[in-house]
């Protein structure tokens, strides 16, 4: 399987290191490749939403899954349920927004909407529990014993 990240934005050197160590692990049950999208140029916010929802529509593949503040919360067992069903060959979008959010017209456009959190999180942070959260997934589902709850 091979799951694909878009977000907009360059991740900062402080969370890098972080990243790089689950997506280490990650590469010995499946494929998962980061893709940086410029942030919108805009002066207006929906110009900038705009410009990030064009780069995001060209890149990702029909049905991906958008991080978003008003999407369904999902545990990670529910996350780890997800993965399982898909068919092991099978290339899975999902999508980070920039830091003004995206338009409604690219929410409708997704094939899910999944929440992290009813808190609101800096883009860098956000990348990073959803690569967490993609490890945690697959131990869950190898019998590792990364997750303990």
């Amino acid at each position: 399987m091979k799951l694909r990240l878009l977000v907009v934005g360059r991740m900062q050197a402080d969370f890098a290191a972080c990243e790089e160590r689950f997506r280490k692990r990650l590469r010995t049950t499946c494929e998962l490749q980061v893709l940086e999208l410029a942030e919108g140029r805009g002066r207006q916010v929906a110009q900038r939403r705009q410009d990030e929802e064009k780069r995001i529509l060209a890149q990702a593949r029909p049905g991906f899954v958008l991080f978003d503040e008003r999407g369904q919360p999902l545990s990670s067992r529910q996350w780890a349920a997800y993965l399982q069903q898909m068919p092991g060959n099978a290339v899975q979008d999902f999508v980070i927004g920039g830091a003004d959010g995206v338009s409604d017209a690219l929410r409708q456009k997704a094939g899910a909407c999944w929440s992290l959190s009813p808190l609101t999180l800096p883009h860098q942070m956000a990348r990073l529990l959803v690569v967490e959260q993609f490890y945690r997934a697959w131990s869950m589902l190898q019998g590792h014993p990364y997750h303990r709850a």
